[in-house]
């Protein structure tokens, strides 16, 4: 992963743009073309991509609210697209609306078996295109309540994908990640630059998670510099150290030139005493039911707020486990 190279223009905010974006993936302009006319562009910011390929990349790139997605392209058809953005932390909880002229009900359940939300069966009305993309748009927002500087999950959907693991019984483990003196930074260089810390903390956990290989691990964003990973123990750790690794060689280049020489900011107390603030460290939290049972997302998060607290004594970036049995 190549990191961000802090530069003015990344600190300029961004044009507010409440209108939800929904992503048409059709390799046929003419079928894409009487999507697009029956959603109104006044309502949607819509985006269109010619193969299975570009709309992967578009999704990944662009954060649609929802995917219209043709089953019957050349090279990789929908069925590819679902299996690809559902492994992808940055696409996996996307409403998905099939778009299908196959008149095989075994074909539409095998879509709905890979992820998608919905579908449709060629020639469709407008009406009810546009009456199942705003229920879809609707379900979604009150699930995902996702971030807007990261677009990852809140805090609703962590619940509920904590609650279903630990239901299982099966394996688990959550990863806490939590900046320590990222409040002296902001105070110092303003929120517009700590935000730009929060985005590159999300890239490179979400660059992690995507090179562990477990094909159900899940990224949310608590909030703030707040993220959680849910995965098996035997991922956790990896992807905890190499997002450490990264971010610590990252970091530096955040801070001017004067202060990243130093290793510290130079910070008036609310006593009026001159301190040294450290550079931003990333403390990563492990929680796992190897050694306990774990029966609700609040006991999780009581066991990794005592971990962080823990952490935050540290110096430096660093991982807190929890070892105990009771």
């Amino acid at each position: 992963m190549q990191p961000l190279t802090p530069s003015p223009e990344r600190y300029a905010p961004s044009s507010p743009n409440t209108k939800p974006k929904v992503l048409v993936v059709d390799d046929d302009p003419l079928m894409r073309r009487i999507v697009t006319q029956s959603l109104e562009r006044a309502a949607y910011e819509l985006l269109e991509a010619e193969s299975g390929m570009t709309g992967i990349q578009c999704a990944i790139e662009q954060h649609p609210d929802l995917i219209l997605l043709d089953v019957m392209m050349p090279e990789m058809d929908g069925f590819e697209v679902i299996r690809r953005l559902r492994t992808h932390p940055i696409t996996q909880g996307v409403p998905i609306i099939l778009l299908t002229a196959l008149g095989e009900m075994s074909e539409k359940v095998y879509g709905m078996q890979l992820g998608a939300d919905d579908y449709m069966t060629k020639p469709f009305d407008p009406r009810e295109l546009r009456a199942r993309v705003q229920a879809h748009l609707k379900r979604s927002e009150q699930y995902l309540q996702s971030s807007p500087l990261t677009n990852l999950p809140g805090n609703h959907a962590i619940q509920q994908i904590i609650t279903a693991r630990i239901e299982t019984h099966e394996p688990l483990a959550v990863i806490y990640f939590d900046l320590s003196n990222f409040k002296s930074y902001n105070d110092r260089y303003g929120w517009l630059a700590g935000d730009q810390i929060i985005k590159q903390l999300g890239e490179i956990i979400v660059q992690c998670v995507m090179q562990a290989g477990d094909k159900d691990i899940f990224v949310g964003h608590v909030g703030g510099d707040d993220f959680i990973v849910v995965t098996r123990p035997e991922f956790a750790e990896p992807v905890a150290r190499q997002a450490l690794n990264q971010f610590d060689a990252v970091i530096p280049g955040y801070y001017a030139p004067d202060d990243r020489m130093r290793g510290y900011l130079e910070m008036i107390d609310r006593q009026g005493d001159l301190r040294r603030v450290p550079i931003i460290s990333l403390g990563a939290a492990i929680v796992t039911n190897e050694q306990r049972p774990l029966e609700h997302p609040l006991q999780v998060a009581q066991i990794a707020a005592e971990l962080k607290r823990y952490l935050k004594t540290l110096p430096g970036s660093q991982i807190a486990f929890d070892r105990r049995k009771q």
